[in-house]
């Protein structure tokens, strides 16, 4: 089951590969395709690549690439396929303030759909640039003004609803 991360991974880097627990092993250098069994594989081969898995220093960084990219193939991060796709709609839901603060300061990292909204939503708030919103979640400074304007309309449908609140209290409660 995916349980967390192991912090946030910068877009591109692929340094962590080089410490993987597979990228050693004698086994798969003796089956280079352990960790993509054929669809007929044996529990034997699968549970060998996980056994290498489960000892590797980077395991969580391979499994929240694999989560991140929707690889649909192979053993990753000490998952198979039907394993990650259980997994992969929590993941998508994930949210840590941590992550987003890191983008926020300028890390460039991976962020999963919530976590964009919320630093959408905090990037708006702290009034950080178009631009520099722009780049950080790679699309159109267009696209971020969109993104702005909804954030502007949300905050004001929770102005409204407050008010109609207060309104409907004070016509409950006599003076």
């Amino acid at each position: 089951m995916y349980e967390g991360h192991s912090g946030s991974r910068i877009r591109g880097d692929q340094a962590w590969q080089g410490r993987a627990a597979c990228a050693v092993a004698v086994e798969v250098a003796r089956d280079p395709d352990l960790f993509f069994p054929s669809a007929q594989a044996d529990d034997q081969r699968v549970g060998l690549a996980k056994r290498i898995c489960s000892s590797c220093q980077v395991r969580r960084t391979c499994l929240e690439t694999a989560l991140h990219c929707g690889d649909t193939y192979g053993v990753r991060g000490g998952m198979t396929e039907a394993e990650r796709k259980a997994v992969q709609r929590r993941f998508e839901l994930r949210c840590d303030s941590a992550r987003v603060m890191a983008a926020l300061s300028g890390r460039d990292v991976h962020l999963t759909r919530a976590e964009r909204q919320q630093f959408v939503r905090l990037a708006a708030g702290s009034g950080m640039s178009a631009p520099r919103v722009a780049e950080v979640l790679k699309v159109s400074e267009a696209h971020v003004k969109k993104l702005y304007r909804r954030e502007r309309l949300k905050d004001v449908g929770a102005s409204s609803e407050a008010q109609r609140e207060v309104r409907t209290t004070d016509e409950v409660i006599p003076a």
